[in-house]
């Protein structure tokens, strides 16, 4: 557990939430914060919670003074406020095992998660969150410009990563602007909460730099109008942010899995009307299947997905300076299975080394060993 930095005026006040302190006279940010950080992140200094509630007392001059009793809601309080946060686990010498046996992987940032099943899989997306958040400090530093342009492709792994970012920004204490583009269209028509376009509203306004991109069209199109559908209103914008885009996020789906999303999709088209055959892919990233040999290319009717980065233009962007490319690979949600199969062809063929970053669970990493 560590604490986030966090920049409040001293004099700063806002009312106690419903499950919050009720004893302070000034229930605000950098008392509840002070307590949180004497409580659980300087316990090397062995304050019990009477002395604790001493310190604060005397620090912001509280009248009347903090009682022990106060003490224990307010670390309610502070994870309420989002001042303190889970780090998961990650496993580096099975990461190592993995980084030695896959070429892909030299020059690559990689983390294996430890995770108790499919159930624990937004520990995935909370590190991949870590990682960003640490990209995004780069990129500040290397362009000077607190502005930073973020893709943000479809699914459960992205609206999990969505959550834990913006919260790891909400703390954050230098300026920063966020450029948000949604770089796949479409989601199952009865799941819009996984559209990328709807985790816009997870970053706080202030972050937002007044400048969101959505992409409105089908998720799936013949390949011979696809040309035509990217000029489109609606459609156009988001492809001109492509190259602008400082930092990618997405994830992986594997498509012997029943529950991969461009298979459902695929599934619901009926045969001989546009419907690619599939027997030689091994995956999709961002909706774009590839084979062990590399990327697949519809032809014709065939029905392709609308995207704004092919896997061609990912293996570019995870090599260009300033720009990252964070791919997680996590157990299916619903039956649990590994990504690995579908991995391998991106950890082996440098036509498809379509990351920069790469996290995965441990599940997914042993079974990429065996």
């Amino acid at each position: 557990m560590t604490l986030k930095p966090i920049t409040v005026p001293p004099d700063a006040h806002i009312p106690p939430g419903p499950d919050g302190p009720e004893q302070l006279p000034r229930s605000d940010d950098a008392v509840i914060f002070r307590a949180a950080q004497l409580f659980l992140g300087d316990r090397a200094l062995g304050l019990s919670p009477s002395e604790i509630a001493a310190r604060i007392s005397d620090e912001f001059d509280l009248r009347p003074k903090l009682t022990r009793e106060a003490i224990y809601p307010m670390i309610s309080e502070a994870i309420r406020r989002d001042f303190l946060r889970l780090v998961p686990p990650v496993n580096q010498q099975l990461a190592e095992r993995v980084r030695a046996k896959y070429p892909n992987l030299k020059g690559a940032t990689l983390s294996v998660v430890q995770t108790a099943g499919q159930h624990d899989n937004a520990k995935v997306s909370a590190v991949a969150a870590e990682l960003a958040f640490a990209h995004l400090q780069d990129i500040i530093r290397a362009t000077n410009d607190p502005t930073v342009s973020v893709g943000l492709g479809p699914g459960r792994a992205t609206l999990d990563f969505c959550r834990a970012f913006s919260g790891l920004l909400a703390g954050y204490p230098d300026p920063v602007k966020l450029r948000l583009v949604a770089i796949s269209a479409g989601c199952p028509a009865n799941a819009p909460e996984y559209s990328s376009i709807s985790f816009f509203n997870l970053f706080p306004k202030r972050l937002v730099e007044g400048r969101t991109v959505g992409l409105f069209a089908e998720t799936l199109v013949p390949q011979d109008a696809f040309d035509r559908i990217k000029d489109r209103p609606g459609v156009k914008e988001a492809f001109a942010e492509q190259k602008g885009i400082n930092l990618v996020v997405t994830s992986m789906g594997d498509v012997r899995d029943e529950h991969d999303l461009l298979m459902m999709f695929l599934e619901q088209s009926p045969p001989g009307k546009g419907r690619p055959r599939t027997e030689k892919w091994r995956g999709n990233v961002q909706y774009r299947p590839y084979t062990a040999d590399g990327p697949v290319e519809e032809s014709g009717k065939e029905l392709r997905a609308v995207t704004i980065f092919e896997l061609k233009d990912l293996v570019q962007a995870s090599s260009e300076k300033h720009r990252h490319v964070i791919l997680m690979a996590r157990q299916c949600g619903i039956c649990g299975r590994t990504r690995a199969q579908a991995l391998h062809p991106l950890l082996t063929n440098p036509n498809l080394k379509v990351f920069s970053t790469l996290v995965m669970d441990a599940a997914t990493a042993r079974d990429l060993l065996k």
